[in-house]
């Protein structure tokens, strides 16, 4: 079937919508695709306790595998968000998923940082096909009133592969080893890319609350850079302590509170679990508790956050591990949970026809800034020792974050919403 590009104005009338029941299947089949992607990228931070000393690597040389894959998102989520409107779900999803699983597989073959940092790279760019793709496919098919929740559930696949990597590639590796564990996320890709194409399919016609107009005034709007800067701005920041959590936790947990490589990496995946808790949980509230507003439920989000990083901070050898547990689980579900919430308020800003192009700007600001931050909090641990400082510096950042977004960020009336 020919996929619908996604220039196109909506005009909803919600309360005689009829919805298609195959949207959810849909909304499946694009959460597995997170997950199989997102296995692959958080098997760069789970693998990290094995990797680094076979390689010989700093901390910060670490934190900047991840950098590099960020840095290719950088220069690409905005062209590649531009390329997913232009044409559609299906062959840029499997365009990222297929690039995604070359270069993750080359890295796994790498021996030295050098190369392993260009193949993971050329990972990231494959990556950043596979989030303006879904998040128009959310768009597509469904309608505001639920739109947070499904982007939620859609973002619960991210943290759902870092469970799947925190779980598979330890144990992977203790039967094929950390190059053998790593190579396998990648040949899944590939198999996966595939399986989307012949899977996906576009709505059998448009939303019955909808009407399309390729030439419409949402379709010629430009897209409002001014509008997008402050969330895109403040997310960043919130994406620097969510990335740091998740590539530095199994080196925290290893190196400061005694836990073997194994169980260190191991860990992590309560984080992710808390994380799919939150991208659900989040979108409902946001929808459902707060009437559809976004920012009020970033900034709480964001209070949470520094609280908990605060925490880990004061985190020793003696710690309790009955404590150490709700702290790591509820650190996902607020910094790692927030995302769904994020995209579905740049979905409403940008409108559905510039839907690719905006989430893209927002994915290139976030790369940018995660590619400072990661390997700045390595550089603090190297040159300082000292674990708690870097944390309590990250949750100083994170705060400025939450006054960017109460100040700054204009969210969009929800009345104008229903036309977008």
């Amino acid at each position: 079937m020919t996929e619908t590009p996604a220039q196109f104005r909506f005009s909803m009338s919600e309360n005689s919508a009829k919805r298609d029941p195959f949207r959810w299947t849909i909304l499946g089949l694009i959460c597995v695709s997170h997950v199989i992607a997102a296995a692959a990228q958080y098997g760069i931070n789970t693998l990290a306790p094995f990797y680094k000393d076979d390689l010989g690597l700093s901390r910060a040389q670490v934190g900047l595998f991840f950098s590099a894959f960020y840095l290719a998102m950088t220069g690409a989520s905005f062209g590649t968000g531009w390329l997913a409107d232009r044409f559609g779900v299906r062959k840029t999803t499997m365009l990222g998923h297929l690039t995604l699983a070359i270069f993750i597989t080359a890295a796994a073959l790498s021996g030295s940082f050098e190369s392993a940092a260009v193949s993971f790279f050329l990972a990231g760019f494959g990556y950043s096909f596979l989030n303006p793709a879904s998040t128009i496919g959310v768009m597509t098919w469904f309608h505001r009133d639920e739109r947070a929740t499904a982007m939620g559930i859609k973002q619960t696949g991210v943290p759902g592969g870092g469970v799947l990597a925190a779980v598979l590639a330890p144990s992977l590796v203790l039967v094929i080893g950390w190059r053998g564990s790593l190579a396998a996320l990648g040949i899944i890709n590939f198999a996966f890319g595939f399986v989307f194409a012949l899977l996906w399919r576009e709505p059998a016609s448009p939303l019955s609350d909808t009407a399309v107009e390729k030439s419409g005034d949402d379709a010629a709007r430009p897209l409002d850079i001014w509008a997008l800067l402050p969330i895109s701005c403040a997310t960043g920041i919130y994406l620097i302590g969510q990335i740091v959590l998740i590539t530095y936790v199994p080196l925290y947990l290893k190196d400061v509170m005694g836990y073997s490589s194994h169980w260190a990496s191991q860990a992590l995946a309560l984080t992710q679990a808390g994380a799919m808790v939150g991208r659900v949980g989040w979108g409902v509230a946001s929808d459902r508790v707060f009437g559809g507003r976004r920012k009020i439920v970033l900034i709480v989000i964001g209070l949470l956050s520094v609280l908990l990083i605060a925490a880990l901070s004061l985190m020793d050898r003696h710690s309790s591990y009955f404590l150490l547990l709700p702290i790591l689980f509820l650190s996902g579900v607020s910094l790692v949970g927030y995302q769904g919430v994020s995209y579905a308020l740049i979905g409403e800003i940008s409108g559905k026809a510039r839907t690719g192009a905006g989430l893209g700007m927002m994915i290139t600001v976030n790369a940018a800034a995660t590619t400072l931050g990661t390997p700045i909090f390595g550089y603090i641990v190297d040159r300082t020792g000292s674990y708690p400082l870097a944390w309590q510096i990250l949750a100083g950042a994170i705060t400025v974050g939450i006054i960017g977004v109460a100040f700054l960020l204009k969210e969009p009336p929800r009345a104008a919403n229903r036309t977008v």
